[in-house]
């Protein structure tokens, strides 16, 4: 991981899909909007959160500081990710330690 970020200078509301843009600022309290409607709002850096409204369905976001914010969500057939590919990359490894 590299760093902290500066808080960005406004928060907002933005589709998963976008997530990659952001990287020079954080997005903690910024509202993620899913593909499938759901949103959810990033918690502190270094920190993974996540809710589940439905059986066999999680959302989730982990603010990885300098390499930027990764939206999860977790469904039976398993995870889906959107993100900066360093993000990215750090939260599969972080889930693939989980599995071991």
């Amino acid at each position: 991981m590299h760093g902290q970020l500066p808080p960005c200078p406004e928060v907002e509301k933005i589709p998963v899909e976008e997530l990659a843009a952001h990287t020079t600022c954080s997005l903690e309290g910024w509202e993620l909007r899913f593909p499938d409607g759901h949103r959810f709002e990033v918690g502190p850096a270094n920190g993974s959160t996540s809710t589940t409204d439905e059986p066999g369905l999680e959302w989730g976001a982990t603010d990885w500081g300098g390499d930027g914010t990764v939206a999860w969500r977790r469904t039976d057939e398993g995870f889906s990710f959107w993100g900066p590919r360093a993000a990215v990359d750090q939260e599969i490894l972080l889930r693939s330690r989980d599995l071991d």
